[in-house]
């Protein structure tokens, strides 16, 4: 339950500092920002890492599919 809490928090923390900046800075380069901080961060279990980055790919694949080129 604290674990969660916590989650919750940086979750929350990230969305503020997301918002912060969303007006001086373009989404993709949020984002560009946000995987290399992701990237960064699973250096430390590849594993989880690939998985992780295979399930986002299979998610936007999806979107695109059900929606060629209105989204990506």
């Amino acid at each position: 339950m604290a674990d969660d809490l916590k989650l919750e928090e940086m979750v929350n923390d990230l969305d503020v500092i997301i918002l912060k900046y969303q007006e001086d800075f373009e989404p993709h380069n949020i984002a560009a920002i946000l995987l290399s901080r992701v990237t960064l961060l699973v250096t430390h279990d590849p594993v989880c890492g690939k998985g992780l980055l295979k399930f986002v790919w299979e998610k936007l694949d999806e979107i695109e599919q059900s929606n060629p080129g209105q989204y990506l």
